[in-house]
């Protein structure tokens, strides 16, 4: 037993050393210039059909098979030609896309920088279009907020180019290979806002400089967005907000009252507890994501909870407007301040079996997969009827939170509530616990493909294939196959109200709390 242990670890040693040997300047040029023959990109194609045959546990939910089936062989049939990564991922993501799953895309890969002072260039590094916030609408782009030192472009300022190229042809070009849960395609322009810059350089040539024409209210104006370097910029600041003398009192800074909700993310916190009234009898729970791992989220619901309960509030409102998700247990957690019974939150979590991501690798991980039993199939079950499953905090009976909450609950949800969140709003929905105010959520309410989540890489283009390998679905399930958790209440900001930093949803909300709805 020694011995065998001895020659498995010396060969597993061996094998992490040849690969480490592999050039990180080989893996550069093969995600960026090379072009890869014809008969490796057929493989990495046949390579991604099976991973999610194997794995997928909803593969035929929103296309037969016959269909996917021919997708894939057509795509097989028209690569004539050696391509390289950027074009490549060009022509597989909408196949992939085509099953229709919001957890399941490929990802683009990313350049490995080994020198240290280069990568804290490239850190610092705030490249052009990511210089602005957006707002997409009627296949327009719009300037929401202005972080270039342009300051002629102000907020409300259409871009009707970018490096030539009408913003409609840059969706229809980015948007290809965007994944969704189902039929429901209404988080595209969501997702262009959110990831312009990063969809742009997968798309496009990244340039340190990009030429942009702006159209302010009768005004054309034709300019170059350059990087800047944020470091320097923070450091000229510091400098002179130091020199500044101004002789007022010293404040004193007060104590963060709220705590455990996490660091800020772009100058944002993720979650956020207030009163939106003098008497507190309006309780507003921010949630913009279930995955902030600076967060501790039961001390923060609890927190929270009880400046309610001691404040008698008797409407709450929870904001889930574009909340991509996050853990199931940080989800569940907050359903459990909403009821006061006793409940199952998800349905049984099915998959395929055991799935091992070394399997599709090559090296030291092919190696590994041989060595270590093939499958991983811990916490894999099966049921009477021969379906496997994972056992997942929620398929079994829970209990209400001791302090749950008894007063009306209003919930905002947009296009952009997905996964996690969609998941809460299902369940809600199920036991008639809330009023919904917004637009559809961007992830389905009956299903969708999540729990474990392995990102496989593609041996030749080096491209990410991420998909579920759970149905994480409520118990409760809406007739319209496909679709997201719809409002009760259809209401939507405006273009001009967000200009203006206007929420109408919210503000619907505290109209009708107020009685004059």
């Amino acid at each position: 037993m020694f011995k065998r242990r001895f020659f498995r670890n010396l060969l597993l040693i061996s094998t992490v050393s040849l690969a480490a040997c592999s050039s990180v300047k080989e893996y550069n040029l093969a995600i960026t210039e090379k072009k890869h023959d014809v008969q490796a990109l057929k493989q990495d194609i046949e390579l991604t059909h099976q991973i999610l045959k194997d794995g997928h546990p909803g593969l035929y939910w929103y296309i037969s098979k016959k269909q996917l089936d021919f997708k894939f062989d057509s795509l097989k049939n028209a690569i004539n030609e050696p391509l390289t990564t950027k074009q490549f991922y060009q022509k597989l993501s909408p196949v992939v896309a085509a099953i229709k799953c919001g957890h399941t895309a490929l990802r683009f890969p990313s350049v490995i920088i080994k020198d240290k002072d280069a990568r804290a260039i490239a850190k610092n590094k705030v490249y052009p279009l990511d210089q602005f916030t957006y707002a997409v609408t009627d296949d327009k782009l719009i300037v929401i907020n202005n972080k270039s030192k342009n300051k002629q472009i102000k907020t409300g300022t259409e871009i009707l180019e970018i490096d030539g190229l009408a913003p409609k042809n840059i969706f229809d070009i980015v948007s290809a290979g965007f994944s969704y849960d189902g039929y429901n395609s209404l988080s595209k322009n969501k997702r262009i806002e959110r990831n312009l810059a990063s969809l742009y350089k997968i798309y496009f040539l990244e340039r340190d400089s990009v030429a942009i024409k702006f159209k302010t209210d009768s005004t054309v104006i034709n300019t170059f967005i350059s990087f800047y370097d944020k470091k320097k910029d923070a450091e000229a600041k510091k400098k002179l907000d130091t020199a500044k003398t101004v002789a007022t009192t010293p404040v004193k800074k007060i104590k963060e009252t709220l705590k455990h909700r996490g660091a800020k993310v772009n100058g944002e916190y993720q979650l956020d507890f207030k009163f939106l009234d003098n008497e507190k009898d309006i309780a507003y729970l921010k949630i913009k994501s279930f995955s902030v791992p600076t967060a501790n989220f039961p001390l923060f619901y609890k927190q929270a909870f009880d400046s309610i309960a001691l404040s008698k509030s008797k409407n709450l409102v929870i904001d889930i407007r574009n909340n991509p998700g996050g853990t199931l247990n940080a989800s569940l957690a907050l359903f459990a301040y909403l009821t006061d019974k006793d409940f199952v939150y998800l349905a049984k979590p099915i998959n395929k079996g055991g799935f091992n991501t070394d399997k599709y690798q090559t090296g030291f991980k092919k190696i590994r997969y041989y060595l270590t039993g093939f499958n991983d199939k811990s916490n894999i079950y099966e049921d009477e009827e021969g379906n496997f499953f994972s056992f997942m905090k929620g398929y079994t009976p829970q209990k209400p939170h001791k302090n749950n909450y008894k007063g009306k609950v209003y919930v905002l949800i947009n296009e952009f509530s997905f996964s996690a969140s969609s998941l809460l709003s299902a369940n809600l929905k199920g036991i008639g616990r809330a009023i919904f105010v917004g637009t559809e959520t961007g992830g389905g309410f009956n299903q969708c493909a999540a729990g474990k989540l392995p990102v496989v890489t593609l041996k030749n283009s080096k491209l990410a294939l991420r998909f579920g390998l759970n149905r994480m679905a409520p118990i409760y399930q809406q007739d319209l196959y496909g679709r997201g958790v719809f409002p009760d209440v259809e209401v939507q900001s405006t273009l001009k109200d967000r200009i203006n930093n206007y929420d109408r949803e919210l503000q619907w909300i505290l109209t009708d709390i107020k009685g004059k709805g």
